[in-house]
């Protein structure tokens, strides 16, 4: 094949196409900064202090919300069905003692503290 033909147009035409397929997005799916600060928002109405005590056996908004924090931050693989269960209680311990709290398993005042603080607003870029 002819090297200047190669060099004039296939190289040349190689490289645009490397830049602008570089530039498309890997995923063409929805970004997760709105459930994100959903769950900053739902996290937030509970203060470490006044949280509600959460062990296995308990049901609710609070325990869905725990488990959705949990999926966030790569902890829970399960349903978000508000039943604080086994998987949950795992999960919960599991997260404890990454955070060097007492892997027992129920959400206390450290705990939500803990989780309120990894759940953190991603900044928007201009």
């Amino acid at each position: 094949m002819n090297t200047r033909f190669i060099r004039s147009v296939i190289l040349p035409f190689g490289l645009i196409s490397t830049l602008f397929f570089g530039m498309l997005p890997l995923s063409f799916a929805p970004a997760k900064a709105q459930a994100n600060d959903t769950l900053v928002g739902r996290l937030s109405k509970y203060s470490s202090i006044k949280a509600p005590f959460l062990a296995p056996g308990s049901r609710g908004q609070a325990v869905r919300d725990v488990q959705s924090a949990l999926q966030r931050l790569g902890f829970y693989k399960g349903a978000i069905d508000g039943i604080y269960g086994p998987r949950t209680s795992t999960a919960v311990a599991t997260f404890q003692r990454s955070h060097r709290i007492v892997g027992d398993g129920r959400v206390g005042a450290l705990t939500w503290a803990a989780l309120q603080s990894n759940i953190v607003p991603r900044r928007r870029s201009l």
